[in-house]
């Protein structure tokens, strides 16, 4: 099989330890011709197996930076959660847009879709992650291969979370099985345009199209048998001194599977709640003081599982 993989010695033995002793660490895996890696925390006295949930950086991202970024950890140190950052090459994912093979060839004809099933099937088993309780969640570039995994192995997925990133016009969506989803979007992101068309409309490089927030929303609400009409909730007001308005708007009834979304009024290309500091809120936009963490876990452990 091409995408055959073979684990280096110290990679079988730190599964081995990450079972017993529940560090964090990081593994190499040879995958499709390429070495590929992710990083990963395990809880240290959850009961196997453990829900997992992936984790997918951005364009130009690292694995590490997302680690650092979300500080997903203390959630699932807490909440008894297998927590997996996986490496795109060259820092990008195959989210199914051609022009992400224009921008860097080395994902050309990367098949990160059975890359990150084939993360999710070494881990289970190794009796680490529960196959019925698995979900994945990316910002931007991330969001986009959050959302080509569900349109293509609906079946292997309990729930997505989708953050500040749009449906692309060139990738085909039509999954024969409902997957839960969650979205964040800002209102004035400015590299996914919330109103949708040429992401990073500012630059001079071709990265594609993409439908606009409510629309890749309502394409999500119809996989999902959701015909209800939105109801929303305004979660935070915006009024206290760098506080942003969020509504959070959900869909009922949905025949299929739940679809909800979170829109920060004025939010960049950023992770709700995530650490970024003066230079990347000037740089991605502004965040919120949502804790997508929470918000993302409390709508996945909701959602029947596979």
């Amino acid at each position: 099989m091409s995408f055959m993989i073979r684990y280096i010695a110290h990679a079988l033995c730190l599964f081995l330890g990450l079972a017993i002793f529940g560090e964090a660490a990081a593994t190499t895996m040879e995958f499709d011709g390429h070495e590929r890696s992710f990083e990963m925390y395990v809880p240290p006295t959850a009961p196997r197996p453990l829900p997992v949930v992936l984790l997918l950086h951005g364009g130009r991202g690292t694995a590490a930076q997302m680690r650092r970024y979300t500080d997903f950890d203390p959630l699932a140190a807490k909440e008894g959660i297998l927590a997996v950052y996986p490496q795109g090459l060259g820092g990008q994912w195959n989210d199914g847009r051609p022009e992400v093979g224009i921008m860097n060839p080395e994902v050309t004809d990367t098949n990160d879709v059975e890359f990150l099933l084939a993360v999710v099937d070494n881990l289970v088993s190794h009796g680490l992650a529960d196959p019925k309780r698995v979900y994945v969640a990316g910002i931007s570039n991330g969001g986009m291969m959050a959302m080509r995994l569900a349109c293509e192995h609906p079946g292997r997925l309990a729930a997505i979370a989708v953050v500040a990133a749009n449906q692309p016009l060139s990738a085909d969506c039509d999954p024969q099985t409902p997957v839960p989803a969650i979205f964040f979007h800002g209102t004035a992101d400015r590299f996914t345009p919330y109103t949708g068309g040429d992401i990073l409309q500012w630059a001079n490089i071709d990265r594609g199209k993409v439908l606009s927030a409510t629309e890749t929303v309502n394409l999500w609400r119809t996989i999902d048998g959701c015909s209800g009409e939105p109801k929303k909730l305004r979660v935070a007001d915006g009024t206290r001194k760098g506080s942003l308005a969020i509504d959070k708007v959900t869909f009922e009834p949905c025949a299929g599977a739940s679809v909800q979304r979170f829109i920060t009024r004025g939010g960049g290309h950023a992770w709700p709640g995530a650490r970024q500091g003066s230079v990347g809120d000037a740089i991605l936009g502004l965040a919120t003081d949502l804790d997508a963490n929470s918000v993302i876990w409390d709508f996945f452990k909701a959602q029947p599982t596979r």
